[in-house]
Protein backbone atom coordinates (compact mmCIF):
# COMPACT_ATOMS: atom_id res chain seq x y z
CA UNK A 1 0.00 0.00 0.00
CA UNK A 2 1.28 3.48 -0.83
CA UNK A 3 2.07 5.77 2.16
CA UNK A 4 -0.57 8.37 1.20
CA UNK A 5 -3.31 5.72 1.04
CA UNK A 6 -2.10 4.27 4.37
CA UNK A 7 -2.36 7.66 6.09
CA UNK A 8 -5.88 8.17 4.70
CA UNK A 9 -6.97 4.71 5.85
CA UNK A 10 -5.52 5.27 9.32
CA UNK A 11 -7.22 8.68 9.62
CA UNK A 12 -10.58 7.26 8.50
CA UNK A 13 -10.25 4.38 10.97
CA UNK A 14 -9.35 6.69 13.84
CA UNK A 15 -12.32 8.92 13.06
CA UNK A 16 -14.69 5.94 12.96
CA UNK A 17 -13.30 4.62 16.24
CA UNK A 18 -13.61 8.03 17.92
CA UNK A 19 -17.20 8.43 16.76
CA UNK A 20 -18.06 4.91 17.86
CA UNK A 21 -16.63 5.07 21.38
CA UNK A 22 -17.15 8.75 22.28
CA UNK A 23 -20.74 9.59 23.23
CA UNK A 24 -22.02 12.99 22.17
CA UNK A 25 -22.58 15.44 25.00
CA UNK A 26 -26.07 16.64 25.71
CA UNK A 27 -26.70 20.31 24.91
CA UNK A 28 -26.20 22.54 27.93
CA UNK A 29 -29.87 23.47 28.07
CA UNK A 30 -30.52 22.11 31.56
CA UNK A 31 -34.11 21.50 30.47
CA UNK A 32 -34.75 25.13 29.46
CA UNK A 33 -36.63 25.97 26.23
CA UNK A 34 -34.54 27.28 23.31
CA UNK A 35 -36.07 30.78 23.66
CA UNK A 36 -34.79 30.97 27.25
CA UNK A 37 -31.30 29.93 26.13
CA UNK A 38 -31.34 32.55 23.37
CA UNK A 39 -32.51 35.25 25.78
CA UNK A 40 -29.85 34.32 28.31
CA UNK A 41 -27.25 34.60 25.55
CA UNK A 42 -28.33 38.21 25.16
CA UNK A 43 -29.95 38.03 21.72
CA UNK A 44 -33.12 40.07 21.51
CA UNK A 45 -35.57 40.01 18.61
CA UNK A 46 -37.81 42.92 17.75
CA UNK A 47 -40.40 43.01 14.95
CA UNK A 48 -39.92 45.86 12.47
CA UNK A 49 -42.27 47.30 9.86
CA UNK A 50 -42.63 50.32 7.63
CA UNK A 51 -42.50 51.49 4.03
CA UNK A 52 -39.76 51.75 1.39
CA UNK A 53 -40.30 54.76 -0.89
CA UNK A 54 -38.43 55.36 -4.16
CA UNK A 55 -36.76 58.76 -4.50
CA UNK A 56 -34.97 58.24 -7.85
CA UNK A 57 -33.20 55.75 -10.10
CA UNK A 58 -29.73 56.49 -11.39
CA UNK A 59 -28.65 55.63 -14.94
CA UNK A 60 -27.30 52.11 -15.50
CA UNK A 61 -23.55 51.74 -15.50
CA UNK A 62 -23.79 49.27 -18.35
CA UNK A 63 -26.30 47.53 -20.64
CA UNK A 64 -25.69 44.20 -22.32
CA UNK A 65 -28.21 42.85 -24.83
CA UNK A 66 -28.03 39.11 -25.48
CA UNK A 67 -28.78 37.56 -28.89
CA UNK A 68 -32.08 36.29 -27.43
CA UNK A 69 -33.19 39.83 -26.57
CA UNK A 70 -32.52 39.75 -22.83
CA UNK A 71 -31.23 43.02 -21.32
CA UNK A 72 -28.73 42.83 -18.48
CA UNK A 73 -28.37 46.16 -16.70
CA UNK A 74 -25.51 46.63 -14.25
CA UNK A 75 -24.74 49.17 -11.56
CA UNK A 76 -28.19 50.77 -11.49
CA UNK A 77 -28.50 52.73 -8.23
CA UNK A 78 -31.93 52.95 -6.65
CA UNK A 79 -32.22 55.82 -4.16
CA UNK A 80 -34.89 55.13 -1.56
CA UNK A 81 -35.87 56.14 1.93
CA UNK A 82 -37.29 53.94 4.65
CA UNK A 83 -40.10 55.20 6.87
CA UNK A 84 -41.12 53.27 9.99
CA UNK A 85 -39.20 51.32 12.61
CA UNK A 86 -36.09 51.57 10.43
CA UNK A 87 -35.93 55.05 8.88
CA UNK A 88 -33.53 56.91 6.61
CA UNK A 89 -32.02 56.98 3.11
CA UNK A 90 -30.96 53.61 1.66
CA UNK A 91 -29.30 53.03 -1.72
CA UNK A 92 -29.82 49.74 -3.57
CA UNK A 93 -26.87 48.99 -5.85
CA UNK A 94 -28.56 46.84 -8.46
CA UNK A 95 -25.74 44.81 -9.96
CA UNK A 96 -27.82 42.81 -12.44
CA UNK A 97 -31.37 43.32 -13.62
CA UNK A 98 -32.52 40.77 -16.21
CA UNK A 99 -35.28 42.28 -18.31
CA UNK A 100 -36.69 41.07 -21.64
CA UNK A 101 -35.73 44.02 -23.86
CA UNK A 102 -38.93 43.82 -25.90
CA UNK A 103 -41.11 43.88 -22.78
CA UNK A 104 -39.33 46.64 -20.87
CA UNK A 105 -40.68 47.09 -17.37
CA UNK A 106 -43.98 45.43 -18.33
CA UNK A 107 -42.33 41.99 -18.24
CA UNK A 108 -41.05 40.05 -15.25
CA UNK A 109 -37.46 40.36 -14.09
CA UNK A 110 -35.07 39.55 -11.26
CA UNK A 111 -32.59 41.78 -9.52
CA UNK A 112 -30.11 41.61 -6.65
CA UNK A 113 -27.08 43.31 -5.17
CA UNK A 114 -25.67 45.11 -2.16
CA UNK A 115 -27.32 48.01 -0.36
CA UNK A 116 -26.31 50.52 2.30
CA UNK A 117 -27.80 53.44 4.15
CA UNK A 118 -27.71 55.78 7.14
CA UNK A 119 -30.72 54.87 9.26
CA UNK A 120 -32.18 55.06 12.72
CA UNK A 121 -33.73 52.20 14.64
CA UNK A 122 -34.92 52.05 18.23
CA UNK A 123 -33.39 55.47 18.96
CA UNK A 124 -29.98 54.46 17.55
CA UNK A 125 -28.37 55.94 14.44
CA UNK A 126 -25.82 54.20 12.25
CA UNK A 127 -25.11 52.51 8.95
CA UNK A 128 -26.67 49.34 7.59
CA UNK A 129 -25.19 47.33 4.74
CA UNK A 130 -26.04 43.97 3.25
CA UNK A 131 -27.46 42.03 0.32
CA UNK A 132 -30.92 41.98 -1.23
CA UNK A 133 -32.80 40.14 -3.98
CA UNK A 134 -36.17 40.47 -5.67
CA UNK A 135 -38.35 38.72 -8.20
CA UNK A 136 -40.87 40.79 -10.17
CA UNK A 137 -43.81 39.33 -12.07
CA UNK A 138 -46.21 40.89 -14.58
CA UNK A 139 -49.18 42.46 -12.77
CA UNK A 140 -51.45 44.88 -14.67
CA UNK A 141 -52.90 46.20 -11.39
CA UNK A 142 -49.57 47.91 -10.56
CA UNK A 143 -48.57 51.30 -12.03
CA UNK A 144 -45.47 49.86 -13.75
CA UNK A 145 -47.14 46.60 -14.78
CA UNK A 146 -45.07 44.45 -12.39
CA UNK A 147 -45.37 43.34 -8.79
CA UNK A 148 -42.15 42.74 -6.85
CA UNK A 149 -41.30 41.20 -3.53
CA UNK A 150 -37.99 40.37 -1.98
CA UNK A 151 -35.74 39.98 1.01
CA UNK A 152 -32.70 41.73 2.39
CA UNK A 153 -30.30 41.07 5.24
CA UNK A 154 -28.15 43.77 6.83
CA UNK A 155 -25.58 44.30 9.55
CA UNK A 156 -25.36 47.54 11.44
CA UNK A 157 -22.27 49.60 12.22
CA UNK A 158 -21.57 52.82 14.07
CA UNK A 159 -24.44 53.32 16.52
CA UNK A 160 -26.03 50.12 15.19
CA UNK A 161 -22.95 47.94 15.81
CA UNK A 162 -24.05 44.39 16.69
CA UNK A 163 -27.56 44.80 15.24
CA UNK A 164 -28.66 42.59 12.35
CA UNK A 165 -31.79 43.10 10.27
CA UNK A 166 -33.91 40.79 8.13
CA UNK A 167 -36.44 42.56 5.90
CA UNK A 168 -39.19 41.24 3.61
CA UNK A 169 -40.97 43.63 1.29
CA UNK A 170 -43.80 43.61 -1.23
CA UNK A 171 -45.65 42.42 -3.11
CA UNK A 172 -46.56 45.39 -5.24
CA UNK A 173 -44.63 48.44 -6.35
CA UNK A 174 -43.20 51.50 -4.60
CA UNK A 175 -43.94 52.43 -1.94
CA UNK A 176 -43.35 48.88 -0.68
CA UNK A 177 -44.48 47.79 2.75
CA UNK A 178 -41.68 46.06 4.68
CA UNK A 179 -41.68 43.82 7.72
CA UNK A 180 -39.06 41.76 9.44
CA UNK A 181 -36.90 41.36 12.51
CA UNK A 182 -34.07 43.25 14.18
CA UNK A 183 -31.66 41.12 16.20
CA UNK A 184 -29.59 42.86 18.85
CA UNK A 185 -27.50 42.10 21.92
Amino acid sequence: MRPVKSIGAIAAGALALACETTPLAEPASNGRPAADIQASAGVQEQAISGVIALDANGPPGGILVTPSGECHLSDVPGFTHFVGDVAGPVTFHRRVVNVPCAGGSRAGFTSSGPFDGEVTWNGLAGTIAGQWETNCRPDPSQPTGVSCDGTMNARGSGGLEGVQFHFKWGPGWFPFPYSGTAFSR
